[in-house]
């Protein structure tokens, strides 16, 4: 488990970050959001050791991470939002390099690159020289980097930003064969991918934790009312009439052949799924919406 315990931050004057306290289940994958300038960077330095906190505690399985730095570090694999590869070697001695530095054996390092370069799609490219890697090649190389000591904790800082849309796909669907292997912390500015790819979401703003549970609960929490669109094979005045009837459920449009609800629970839609439907729709807001309320309006 990692556990952040009242843990702020300062630079100067600046406080980056103030009394955070959360707790990481182990296998768990944890999405940090927020605006810029919000803490997240500076959140995940502090996992990662790069930083100390200026109070509070931070325990990594039960062990205080600034007084067990050293042995802490060898379990995190840190994927930065820029990684800086150096240019002049090959994937292959890239890796190479990283692996002997975190003590990985070398009669395992060839297989270990090999697996890795295989798993990123990178394979066919281990005695090309970095240099004459694109961008989306050289994140998918660091993220093997980040991976090869084999750590239990992932930390990806922003690792689809300004990467093309097949990328970033490919690296949304390798970070998902992660889950549940690895507790995996994952920063990011697209609010799909957070939801996407995460168990819980931790919404933070100028340096405060201002909201952490699951998509679907902090949706439950901040949207009242869920909205769907019902495909129905034949629109009955009964039906219609019992809906305008029922307390919880309100029409907000009537089709041709489908109708949209607001609802705050899913239960008042029971006798309505018994009918003949011909599709079913959520069209609940997103993530992006609980996001907008929570801090929206004190950074636009």
């Amino acid at each position: 488990m990692i556990e952040f315990l009242n843990v702020s931050k300062y630079f100067g004057r600046h406080k980056a970050l103030d009394e955070v306290t959360i707790r990481i289940e182990d296998g768990a994958t944890i999405g940090i959001v927020g605006p810029n300038g919000a803490g997240k960077t500076t959140l995940i330095r502090l996992l990662c050791g790069i930083l100390n906190p200026s109070e509070g505690q931070i325990l990594i399985g039960g062990k205080d991470l600034q007084k067990n730095s050293s042995e802490i570090k060898k379990i995190i694999g840190y994927l930065p939002e820029e990684p800086n590869l150096y240019e002049r070697p090959t994937a292959g001695e890239l890796l190479e390099y990283f692996g002997l530095l975190y003590g990985v054996p070398k009669d395992k390092i060839n297989q270990k690159i090999d697996e890795l370069l295989d798993l990123v799609g990178l394979s066919d490219r281990k005695d090309w020289a970095v240099s004459s890697f694109s961008k989306g090649m050289r994140q998918r190389l660091a993220i093997s980097r980040a991976l090869i000591h084999d750590p239990k904790i992932i930390v990806f800082d922003e690792p689809t930003m300004g990467l093309d849309p097949l990328t970033s796909k490919k690296i949304r669907e390798f970070i998902t064969t992660l889950k549940k292997e690895k507790t995996i912390i994952l920063c990011t500015h697209y609010m799909y991918e957070a939801e996407q790819l995460c168990d819980k979401i931790a919404i933070i703003d100028k340096g405060k934790i201002k909201a952490y549970d699951t998509v679907q609960n902090l949706k439950d929490a901040y949207i009242k009312e869920k909205t769907f669109r019902i495909g129905l094979k034949e629109m009955k005045e009964e039906l219609l009439n019992k809906i305008s009837l029922t307390k919880n459920l309100r029409i907000e449009k009537i089709g041709k052949d489908y109708i949209i609800l607001k609802t705050k629970s899913y239960k008042d839609l029971k006798y309505i799924l018994e009918e003949e439907i011909t599709y079913f729709e959520d069209l609940t807001p997103s993530l992006e919406e609980v996001f907008i309320k929570l801090v929206g309006s004190k950074n636009d």
